[in-house]
């Protein structure tokens, strides 16, 4: 692994306010087909709110890493979470994975949506030393997600793994450093699978259509 002991995480962690920003990556046919409202309806109806949202669309096309790398350069709370544009959150969802992250002293918690599991992850516990994969719809510290990052560039294949790459890169952090990940065994967003996505790919046009909201 990496050697990252010149990194000064005390110092980065001081330099951000408090409270949660919730970002969430979009592209052009998820805002035309509504996916969007609903996931930023799901995000305004938290019981803990965060001090800020954050959409950006990739009209660019660069990929799902390049978005939320740049994205994720725009925070400065002390705590991240992600949204996909095709997930809603129950309404609970951020309080519930704040209080475990403040509860269990972790600096990434991840839960599960509701539905079929095709991973067979749900209720494992995590150990950042031989990670798995987990949700996006995690809340992390913001200082150690930077220093993740993403790729710039989408992986060869059908999917850009950049979730992937940045679980994995968070893990080796947290391994080295002996930190936290904490899986939240409770089921608190729904994944809407409409049969297609992009799965985070430069170029690639979506079919999603969401009903309308309200």
């Amino acid at each position: 692994m990496t050697d990252r002991s010149h990194y000064d995480l005390d110092r980065a962690h001081r330099i951000l306010s408090p409270g949660i920003t919730v970002l969430i990556a979009t592209h052009p046919e998820r805002q035309t087909s509504g996916l969007i409202n609903r996931a930023f309806a799901s995000v305004a109806a938290q019981t803990l709110q965060p001090v800020t949202i954050i959409i950006n669309n990739d009209l660019e096309r660069r990929g799902a890493g390049a978005n939320r790398q740049r994205l994720l350069n725009l925070v400065d709370t002390e705590w991240t979470a992600w949204i996909d544009s095709d997930d809603s959150w129950d309404p609970e969802h951020l309080e519930k994975l704040h209080r475990v992250a403040v509860e269990t002293d972790s600096v990434y918690v991840y839960p599960w949506f509701h539905g079929p599991d095709p991973l067979g992850h749900f209720g494992i516990p995590f150990n950042p030393c031989t990670p798995h994969h987990t949700t996006m719809g995690i809340l992390e510290r913001t200082d150690i997600a930077k220093e993740a990052g993403f790729p710039e560039s989408a992986a060869e294949g059908n999917f850009s793994n950049e979730d992937w790459f940045h679980i994995v890169r968070f893990s080796e952090i947290c391994c080295e450093r002996g930190l936290k990940m904490t899986h939240l065994a409770e089921r608190t967003f729904t994944y809407h699978q409409q049969g297609q996505n992009t799965s985070g790919l430069p170029g690639r046009s979506g079919g999603d259509i969401a009903p309308p909201l309200g």
